[in-house]
């Protein structure tokens, strides 16, 4: 056996380990410095520390919502909603626009509360509320929807509770309302529709009552009380008119049946729709 060449090739083999361990290390030592590297730039960008993206990154996994949000989203078109009258609602129309000594003939389960998307004078979208008799409340819901849906302008739309119950206030106002108990305007003893809570006034100031000598009660309503819109300085009150051929007198007489107070005889309530069942 010749052990020069044993030993020779002995240490080759160690030379060779050793020279693949030193590369081994050489590597890791290079992979080491380069993560080391990616770690600092992280922390430079957080201030200092590491850790912080990778916690934000959790915590926003964490906090992501699971479910659909249960809030619900302030409806700002279409058809509006209805309800029994509220508790808040009750106090305050007691003693205003509904009696309270118990002398209605109406209850208040018998009416409902109503809030009501429309379009105001400038174009834009505003949520109003009206009172109306309960078996007519889906009805006055989807005649409103038709109003919004072809852009009819309405001024506002307020409980007249706003106006201490005050029918004239709440016309000077150009408000639009429903429910109020108290008696009929033609000078008689019986009760109005509105007080049964059938009757809707729509912008009464451009659309008013007027007497058999073609003048109303409200001077700031004088320019209205000719129905010759061709006369009328103002776009807006154009729009509003009511009267036959317009979308709003069809949606009303036509397809839902409603009478409208612009077609009696002796006086005119241009503003006043009814519907008795």
């Amino acid at each position: 056996m010749n052990k020069k060449r044993d030993i020779s090739t002995g240490k080759a083999v160690i030379t060779g380990i050793v020279s693949g361990a030193l590369l081994v290390l050489a590597a890791a030592l290079v992979i080491t410095a380069l993560r080391h590297g990616g770690a600092k730039e992280e922390a430079s960008a957080n201030n200092g520390n590491a850790e912080p993206n990778i916690r934000a990154e959790e915590a926003a996994v964490t906090a992501a919502p699971t479910s659909t949000p249960t809030e619900t989203p302030r409806q700002i078109g279409g058809r509006g909603s209805w309800q029994p009258i509220p508790e808040s609602v009750v106090s305050e129309i007691t003693g205003t626009s509904y009696p309270s000594d118990g002398s209605a003939v109406i209850s208040l389960d018998e009416l409902a509360y109503l809030t009501i998307p429309y379009r105001d004078f400038s174009g834009g979208t505003q949520t109003g509320e009206m009172i109306v008799a309960r078996d007519l409340a889906d009805e006055v819901l989807d005649i409103f929807a038709e109003l919004y849906e072809i852009g009819y302008p309405i001024e506002r739309m307020r409980l007249v509770d706003k106006y201490g119950g005050s029918d004239f206030a709440s016309i000077e106002e150009n408000n639009t309302s429903a429910f109020n108990y108290r008696m009929s305007t033609d000078g008689g003893t019986s009760l109005s529709k509105h007080a049964l809570g059938r009757a809707i006034d729509i912008n009464p100031q451009i659309n008013p009552y007027v007497n058999s000598s073609g003048t109303g009660s409200h001077e700031n309503a004088a320019e209205y009380w000719s129905r010759d819109i061709g006369s009328w300085s103002d776009e807006t009150a154009k729009r509003a008119y009511i009267g036959p051929g317009t979308d709003i007198y069809r949606i009303f007489v036509e397809e839902h049946g409603w009478e409208w107070g612009g077609s009696w005889a002796g006086y005119r309530d241009y503003q006043h729709f009814q519907k008795f069942n």
